[in-house]
């Protein structure tokens, strides 16, 4: 069990280092451009009758940066579960993996928004009768306030994330009522498009951008509830809070001034099969 828990973590650390973003990895460097967001909202909300001008969002450069993970393994040893030496089964503990649907709604801080919705899928496994790792992928529906700059300019946001979590159960697998603490991160990103194409000057021409995507990853805890536990069915709840961190720049290079990073708060239903 401890080991894959340590692969479940590695995983994670292995994603947060890879740029956190589920489209495209994390934006282009550019240089010598100022344009913000805000800007590009603001053009993207005048109507046909107001002149609109030019947003530099600089030139794009070659620079990278990475971070490497590594993992020391002593040769003959490995990580993965197995069904001695305190892998996988131990000490009798059944295995068990799982597929579910998950949705739900929930908050987000800040005056840009009213709230989203959610829905998905899961996958994850049991590594004991206790100990359980899950993966999901989501769509959200982000609601942008009507009165906020973004709800302005923007319009058909939405967004896909992945969300990788852990859970321990506090009371025993063949009770009807189960009730678990969890932790997880998501990685995802947020699309749109521009009420209005905006006019920009990038890498020393010009073009008209339509529609824009920006990255972010978040934290979260919380508590749940399983209503119904069965041999192979479960339904159940949970409550979660975090927060969320966004890139500093949209793909298309506009320095990000409208999404500050903000705390979060979630309602999630879900039905999980197990097998």
């Amino acid at each position: 069990m401890f080991r894959t828990a340590a692969l479940f973590a590695l995983f994670l650390l292995g994603m947060f280092a890879s740029g956190c973003a589920i489209v495209g990895g994390a934006p282009p460097e550019r240089y010598g451009g100022s344009a913000t967001l805000t800007q590009a909202a603001k053009e993207a909300a005048k109507d046909s009758t107001e002149k609109r001008k030019r947003l530099d969002v600089g030139d794009e450069g070659t620079a990278s940066s990475g971070i490497a993970v590594g993992v020391d393994v002593t040769e003959g040893e490995s990580l993965a579960p197995s069904a001695s030496g305190g892998g996988g089964n131990r000490g009798g503990d059944p295995t068990h993996k799982v597929l579910g649907v998950v949705a739900g709604g929930g908050s987000l801080g800040g005056q840009d928004y009213e709230g989203f919705g959610f829905g998905g899928l899961s996958i994850g496994a049991f590594v004991s009768n206790r100990l359980r790792f899950d993966i999901a992928g989501l769509v959200l529906s982000p609601n942008l306030s009507a009165t906020s700059v973004a709800g302005q300019g923007l319009k058909d946001e939405f967004e896909l994330a992945l969300d990788l979590s852990g859970r321990f159960y506090l009371t025993p697998p063949h009770t009807f009522l189960g009730v678990y603490p969890l932790i997880g991160m998501r990685f995802g990103t947020m699309f749109w498009s521009y009420r209005a194409p905006v006019n920009v000057i990038a890498d020393g021409g010009t073009k008209t951008i339509t529609d824009d995507y920006l990255n972010y990853w978040s934290m979260y805890g919380g508590v749940g509830v399983s209503l119904v536990q069965t041999r192979n069915f479960m339904t159940g709840v949970h409550l979660t809070g975090g927060f969320r961190e966004y890139d500093d720049k949209t793909v298309e290079g506009f320095e990000n001034t409208l999404f500050p990073t903000t705390g979060y708060s979630q309602l999630t239903f879900e039905m999980t099969l197990k097998f």
